[in-house]
């Protein structure tokens, strides 16, 4: 499925009903990976460690993804930054945002275009 939310519904219920008393939906968090497919399944292991943790961070996921492709594809120099810190802040976005799915031309539009 490529619709996250669509996805994480459609899990919980099949959680809800496989459920055991006294198990968390945050307990059977640990079980989601194993529900991905695709680049679903390499996105995952591509965020940094321990940063979901709850259903609620998992939610959120994909609002801070657009949030953090956005600031890489508008990038702007900022007006005392150096050619040099600019390039180092830009990189940082990008390993924020390593699973953001831009393909590399576009990348390098993003800075030339951001830089003054």
């Amino acid at each position: 499925m490529e619709d996250l939310n669509l996805h994480l519904s459609v899990f919980l219920e099949v959680c809800d009903k496989l459920k055991l008393n006294g198990v968390s939906s945050d307990a059977i968090l640990c079980l989601f990976p194993f529900s991905l497919r695709g680049k679903a399944r390499t996105w995952l292991p591509s965020l940094p460690s321990g940063c979901i943790t709850t259903w609620d961070e998992l939610a959120r996921a994909p609002s801070k993804i657009a949030s953090l492709r956005n600031q890489v594809t508008h990038f702007l120099q900022k007006e005392d930054e150096t050619l040099y810190e600019a390039c180092e802040r830009f990189k940082d976005l990008l390993h924020l945002c390593s699973h953001h799915g831009l393909q590399r031309w576009m990348i390098i539009h993003a800075f030339y275009n951001g830089v003054t």
